[in-house]
């Protein structure tokens, strides 16, 4: 926890999925004093921006909202160390599973 940058990510396909995830990081770590983001659609980018800034440790969120922080240099990961797909069938089954294939939503080396 002495790196104040993200260094797990949590991919998960609904926005109640990803605030359900978030609670539960938050209550493992919280004699860690870890930090977790819910970066979820239909809220301000910006605050999610901020947010990320400021550093946190771990990240959750729906693929739109991460690629849209990805696009934007906002979400660095170079120094993430744990990615996580939540139900990855339910993922594979929506549009997501053709952005992989092109290989144009996230970096290669995350695929």
């Amino acid at each position: 926890m002495s790196v104040n940058a993200t260094q797990a990510l949590i991919l998960a396909p609904t926005r109640e999925l990803v605030q359900q995830t978030q609670k539960v990081v938050l209550e493992i770590g919280k004699y860690m004093n870890i930090k977790c983001c819910a970066c979820i659609g239909g809220t301000k980018v910006a605050v999610d921006v901020e947010t990320l800034e400021k550093g946190v440790h771990v990240v959750v969120g729906t693929p739109g909202r991460l690629l849209s922080l990805i696009n934007r240099k906002a979400l660095v990961m170079d120094k993430i160390k744990i990615f996580c797909v939540d139900e990855a069938d339910e993922m594979l089954q929506r549009e997501f599973k053709k952005q992989i294939m092109k290989g144009r939503s996230f970096p290669k080396y995350m695929i």
